[in-house]
Formats: structure tokens, C-alpha cells, sequence
């Protein structure tokens, strides 16, 4: 099996950044309050595609 260096990581994350935002997140209170600890949220509903696999399939591409 693979594993992926810090550096590879990286770059992956560059690449995707330069082809669009990063997906937002936002503290929900009320799953902060049952869970005992700050809980954010990523809505990867807002992105283009509305799903995660846009930054696979740039990373894939390249």
C-alpha cells in the first residue's frame, strides 16, 4: 500500500486550490452542544458539483 508524503498532500491541495474555493464550514451550535466540543460543519453541497468529488477528479486529471 501507498502512502502519501506531507509534500504530495500538499500539492494536491495547491493544484485543487487553484481550480476552485475551498468548501465552507460553519460552527453548528446545536451538534456542538450534544457533542460537548466545537463542531464544524463542511456544506460540500455548495460546491460546483455539490459533492467532494470535483477535487478527485482534478487530482486525477493532472
Amino acid at each position: 500500500m501507498h502512502l502519501f508524503a506531507r509534500k504530495d498532500l500538499e500539492g494536491a491541495a495547491a493544484l485543487v486550490y487553484r481550480q476552485m474555493s475551498p468548501t465552507p464550514q460553519y460552527v453548528w451550535p446545536q451538534i456542538s452542544e450534544m457533542a460537548g466540543a466545537v463542531v464544524w460543519i463542511k456544506h460540500e453541497n455548495h460546491t460546483p458539483a455539490g459533492a467532494f468529488k470535483v477535487r478527485g477528479g482534478i487530482t486525477f486529471m493532472d
